[in-house]
């Protein structure tokens, strides 16, 4: 992606798509928070895994959608990208829409929990977005191979 020619701006879209269908994951968090005025803190994540070895693709991500974090794990030799930043997840998940296959229900839910937090707190949003969380929790749950 560096050095290599320019990738226009919709199949850079595509590429992610790709990629968080393969390597890459949404998640929904409501937790208790001290810091929070409602004591709630509600959050969508995504996030890429790849090798230590290849973390210039997740660099190169980090800067096209010019958010989120880039780190890198000793123990286990990867490098991981993750994003938490909410308005930039929600217009990074509607730009990579039209090419998601695999995630496209997670990535759903994750839309429709940012715009329920845009909503606000009330006990109605919150029962709603503690539901997208389980449907989420469920989908990302895989079966263990023995």
């Amino acid at each position: 992606m560096g050095s290599q020619q320019r990738i226009s701006t919709e199949n850079m879209f595509a590429y992610l798509a790709g990629f968080l269908d393969a390597d890459g994951y949404i998640t929904i968090k409501i937790e208790k928070s001290k810091t929070c005025r409602l004591g709630i803190r509600s959050r969508v994540r995504i996030g890429f895994a790849q090798s230590r070895s290849r973390k210039f693709v997740l660099d190169s991500l980090a800067k096209f959608v010019k958010s989120g974090v880039v780190s890198e794990y000793d123990h286990n030799n990867m490098a991981e990208y993750v994003i938490n930043d909410q308005k930039a997840i929600f217009d990074l998940l509607t730009n990579i829409e039209p090419f998601v296959l695999v995630k496209k229900k997670q990535l759903r839910l994750a839309k429709e929990f940012i715009l329920l937090k845009k909503v606000g707190y009330t006990k109605n949003s919150l029962e709603l977005m503690k539901n997208l969380e389980v449907k989420m929790s469920k989908l990302n749950s895989y079966p263990k191979i023995v």
